[in-house]
């Protein structure tokens, strides 16, 4: 992978829809040149998929918190993957990462409001293997 490459994929993570032609506009290369690079990059998965933004905030979703979690297991896959799966109304899991530290797993979740970040806990602190969780609001993002 070359610098070229790189500036590809950094134009990608702008913005994933643009076409081959403003790409190679962008870089001052033809198109067919550009598809290749892309094919290859995509090819070699570097470039596994291509993702939408969603503003969260239009869809009523204003409050972003990052959930930590203590948990005692042998097996973090499967609990990762039983938090992962937790249904809830109007509650999001975005992200689910097991972290070092103090807290072993992080949650990011969207909501509508406060009260469903407390039916998360709720949920959450049913399964034995959580032993405690801390819960931080965001304020403001830049992206």
């Amino acid at each position: 992978m070359d610098n070229l490459d790189k500036d590809i994929i950094d134009i990608l993570q702008r913005n994933a829809r643009i076409t081959h032609e403003e790409i190679s506009k962008q870089l001052n290369m033809s198109r067919p040149a550009i598809h290749q690079r892309i094919a290859k990059l995509e090819q070699q998965g570097i470039i596994e998929g291509y993702r939408t933004k969603i503003n969260w905030a239009k869809l009523g979703y204003n409050i972003s918190a990052y959930v930590s979690l203590k948990v005692k297991t042998t097996d973090f896959y499967k609990l990762m993957d039983d938090i992962n799966n937790i249904k809830i109304e109007n509650v999001i899991i975005e992200e689910c990462h097991r972290v070092t530290g103090a807290w072993c797993i992080i949650l990011k979740i969207r909501t509508l409001t406060p009260d469903y970040i407390t039916k998360l806990h709720d949920k959450l602190l049913k399964n034995e293997s959580i032993i405690d969780t801390s819960t931080v609001l965001l304020l403001s993002s830049i992206e």
